[in-house]
């Protein structure tokens, strides 16, 4: 399932070995993070290519995952659409060459398979962003809150602390000596 020996994938040195399929990783997601409360079947459409001693990936990943807001732990659906290039070290290519790739996963020789399953998952993960809102939180930018609490933003929170350090007492005596001008 997406793991291909290196040489079931060097046999296309002319074009470019092409796959297509939809994955159930609801399993796999689940035990990898907590936050995720579910995800869609994942379509995946991608190409590997040879070159000089690497394999380059060019993966397009489409599903949704169903994961809390950050803010009130309800439900969100969050549409993954991301596409993953990578690089594949097949022939122990020397890192001077490797310079103009993002990502190079070395291959190890005792089980020399490409393993672009993993990479999905991985990716997946890392696509989901710090910060969830449901539509509702973030139109009308609900805070949640409770019996003798609630949660405010930095602003509010600048705005109270600014106004906390106002003591009413001095304030009545900064005005004292504008009285001695006068006169």
């Amino acid at each position: 399932m997406l793991n291909w020996d290196v040489q079931e994938v060097r046999r296309y040195k002319d074009k470019p070995f092409t796959f297509k399929e939809t994955l159930d990783l609801t399993k796999e997601m689940k035990t990898r993070s907590e936050d995720v409360l579910s995800i869609t079947p994942v379509k995946v459409d991608g190409q590997l290519f040879n070159d000089h001693g690497l394999v380059i990936s060019d993966v397009k990943v489409e599903t949704t995952l169903t994961v809390p807001s950050t803010r009130s732990l309800l439900p969100v659906e969050l549409p993954i659409n991301i596409r993953i290039n990578e690089a594949y070290n097949i022939d122990n290519v020397d890192d001077e060459d490797l310079e103009d790739y993002n990502v190079v996963i070395p291959i190890d020789d005792d089980n020399p398979t490409i393993n672009v399953y993993e990479s999905i998952i991985d990716n997946i993960l890392l696509s989901i962003p710090s910060k969830v809102l449901t539509k509702k939180e973030e139109k009308e930018n609900i805070m949640p809150s409770g019996k003798n609490w609630s949660v405010i933003s930095e602003e509010e929170y600048k705005k109270q602390h600014e106004e906390e350090h106002v003591n009413p007492e001095f304030a009545k005596l900064k005005n004292l000596f504008n009285d001695d001008k006068k006169k």
